[in-house]
């Protein structure tokens, strides 16, 4: 094997391979990558057989004498083909920690995909990693909905009374096209809350809408004509995740946020999705869970799955 950084002429034949796996997302599609690349120095992996053919590709990025795959999304990790089987998947993993090695990399940070994104069974990265040394750095606690299960928890009374009472007031959810419409929203909640901003500005959310409108789309809860609440979701092949979900306080009040939860779960629900993930409810790597908030996700019949980065000193 060989193993590559990527270069803007490997971009079709990247995008191809993504497409083609059997754990990519959108999200590790150039197009979406390469948005926030005056943020993050790019040094993404392309792994090759003897023969030149493409076996894997693993999203990264660099900070100093780290390798990050990668810091400026979701999640990271290797991207596989169907094809692929455990022992080519460890050989792979140890021809990408020599290279980093080899061009003087001091430590590897590995964001691994929760396996809801995975559309086949792709967790050779976990022995892998195991095998290679690998020790976990950090655990994110998400709640995932499995909308087509068999088995499903209750949704909570409290989040049945609030969409109850949105229904009754007169709300109505819609989708909409001009995010900035409802971003004010999400950045106030976010400032006033958490003292924070939004991982996105609104032209660089407009920017990646444009490119993936089927992939990013954003629906709100209104009332009168004015919106008061809103949530912009990314779609996979078969997870729908909650990038931003956000309400003024009037809307909390109202139950807007909990009406709009359930008419976009509804609407996954229908058109066939598998996972609808509410995204984490932690800081400090995992180490404090925002309990109130978890709370709130588990309201609407949704449980655990981790987000969880691993660390390897080469």
């Amino acid at each position: 094997m060989r193993v590559t950084r990527y270069s803007p002429a490997d971009r079709e034949r990247w995008d191809a391979f993504v497409r083609s796996s059997k754990n990519g997302t959108f999200l590790f599609l150039r197009g979406y990558m390469d948005y926030h690349s005056d943020r993050f120095t790019d040094h993404s992996l392309l792994i090759w057989d003897d023969r030149g053919r493409l076996l894997a590709l693993m999203p990264g990025n660099e900070e100093g004498e780290v390798w990050w795959s990668h810091h400026g999304l979701s999640y990271g990790g290797l991207v596989l083909p169907l094809e692929v089987k455990a022992e080519t998947v460890l050989h792979i993993t140890e021809e990408v920690l020599i290279y980093l090695k080899g061009v003087g990399f001091r430590r590897l940070y590995y964001r691994q995909m929760p396996s809801c994104y995975h559309l086949y069974p792709a967790q050779e990265d976990d022995y892998a990693l195991w095998r290679c040394g690998a020790v976990l750095d950090a655990c994110n606690m998400s709640a995932v909905t499995d909308l087509q299960s068999r088995i499903v928890p209750r949704t909570e009374r409290r989040r049945r009374r609030g969409w109850q009472k949105a229904e009754r007031m007169g709300y109505e959810v819609t989708e909409i096209q001009n995010l900035a419409r409802c971003w004010h929203i999400i950045e106030d909640n976010l400032r006033e809350r958490y003292g924070a901003r939004p991982a996105h500005t609104l032209e660089e959310m407009k920017l990646l809408k444009s490119r993936f409108p089927d992939n990013i789309r954003c629906f709100t809860a209104d009332r009168d004509g004015e919106t008061q609440a809103c949530t912009v979701l990314y779609f996979t092949q078969q997870t729908v995740h909650t990038q931003y979900t956000h309400a003024t306080p009037q809307g909390k009040a109202d139950g807007a946020q909990d009406l709009l939860y359930r008419a976009v779960i509804d609407y996954c629900r229908e058109e066939g999705y598998r996972y609808f993930d509410f995204g984490t409810s932690n800081e400090e790597g995992g180490r404090i869970l925002n309990e109130n908030l978890i709370a709130q996700k588990e309201g609407f019949a949704a449980r655990g799955m981790v987000y969880r980065i691993f660390k390897i000193d080469l």
